[in-house]
């Protein structure tokens, strides 16, 4: 007799499939080697850029004529990579805004911004929507769109109540 069976534990057949909460704990193990996460992180921001591809080449044909006018251009990196462009057209173009002056904007990964340069929590702000630009791609103005039509229609201001300004604005706390 097996000494598992003498001692009154099962037997366990160790051709069968590991059960679902050890897979789990091992893929969460896995998750957090850095030898893994190094390579998945790269991996994951390599297709961010590429779902937001349509919205930072938008960003580009904006940003181009902003830099080309007397303006700055730098990089910026947190959790994304953005390209900042300032300058005295951009100044104009954000003061002159069809939804109403603003301090900066963010067009897939490019950042348009006051010739001043940004805060931290704007800038903080402005990633996270370069972020959000990741996850949704082509869609993110339509789903930012829906989301401020949906705050209008409850009654609620439309920037103020949009789901994508409410995560962004949480961003800025942070800082």
């Amino acid at each position: 007799m097996k000494d598992s069976l003498r001692k009154g534990l099962p037997e366990r057949d160790f051709r069968q499939q590991p059960d679902r909460a050890s897979l789990r704990h091992s893929t969460r193990k896995l998750l957090r080697n850095p030898l893994f996460r190094g390579p998945m992180s790269w991996l994951a921001g390599a297709f961010g850029m590429v779902w937001a591809l349509p919205l930072t080449l938008a960003g580009v044909a904006l940003a181009l004529p902003v830099a080309l006018w007397r303006g700055k251009v730098s990089v910026v990196r947190g959790r994304s990579v953005a390209l900042l462009v300032r300058g005295p057209l951009a100044d104009f173009l954000l003061g002159h805004h069809p939804f109403g002056a603003m301090t900066a904007m963010a067009l897939g990964h490019v950042i348009v911004s006051e010739a001043q340069g940004l805060s931290a929590r704007v800038l903080a702000h402005e990633l996270v929507h370069v972020r959000q630009a990741e996850v949704w791609g082509p869609f993110f103005p339509i789903a930012y769109l829906a989301s401020s039509a949906l705050a209008a229609l409850q009654g609620k201001d439309a920037y103020w109540h949009n789901h994508f300004e409410i995560a962004a604005r949480k961003a800025e706390k942070h800082i």
